[in-house]
């Protein structure tokens, strides 16, 4: 879906990035979805996790197998700490469903995977899950910092993630872009 990159390429490449072609839009399982966690708690200073979150990212990697297991999923969270978490939450729910183990085995050459934003290069999946895991504190604040996309260069490596997704890209975080106004 073109809708992932146009931004990118126009400011960034001058239009001159060759995208995978354009989906339909409004159809399931293409585009892009914003999966937005109202509960979600990001615990800053100690774990560095949302679990409520990573269960969500959890659920959505077993969907996409059930609904599409032809396609190539990649999961790829904001911070190593989330990735981890992110794994636990997987591990957890496919002692539920062991049925879907063998989507998760990671000797496949365009299998599964999960990764942090740092280790995310040239990895394009038919879908990919964003795990932002930043978001308000168990107190309800909101720190502005979001770990390598506030580095130098940051927009590139979420430049790179975004542009990965054959099919679609789903983002999944416990913040909306209005929580973002007027935070210091």
């Amino acid at each position: 879906d073109e809708r992932l990159i146009k931004f990118s390429n126009h400011f960034f490449y001058d239009n001159k990035l060759i995208t995978f072609p354009a989906a339909n839009t409004g159809v399931a399982g293409q585009g892009v979805r914003f999966e937005y966690i109202p509960d979600g708690v990001y615990d800053r200073g100690r774990s560095r996790t949302n679990r409520i979150e990573s269960r969500t990212v959890a659920r959505l990697a077993l969907e996409h197998f059930e609904r599409y297991p032809e396609r190539s999923l990649g999961i790829v969270a904001l911070n190593l700490s989330q990735k981890e978490a992110i794994e636990d939450a997987i591990a957890e729910a496919l002692l539920q469903r062991p049925d879907l183990v063998t989507f998760f085995d990671k000797g496949h050459k365009d299998g599964m995977f999960v990764k942090s934003l740092e280790n995310v290069q040239g990895d394009e999946r038919d879908t990919m899950i964003i795990s932002v895991g930043y978001g308000r504190d168990h107190a309800g604040g909101l720190s502005m910092n979001f770990g390598p996309i506030n580095n130098e260069g940051g927009w590139r490596r979420l430049n790179v993630l975004i542009t990965r997704a054959k099919w679609q890209c789903i983002l999944v975080s416990s913040l909306q872009s209005q929580d973002l106004s007027g935070v210091n």
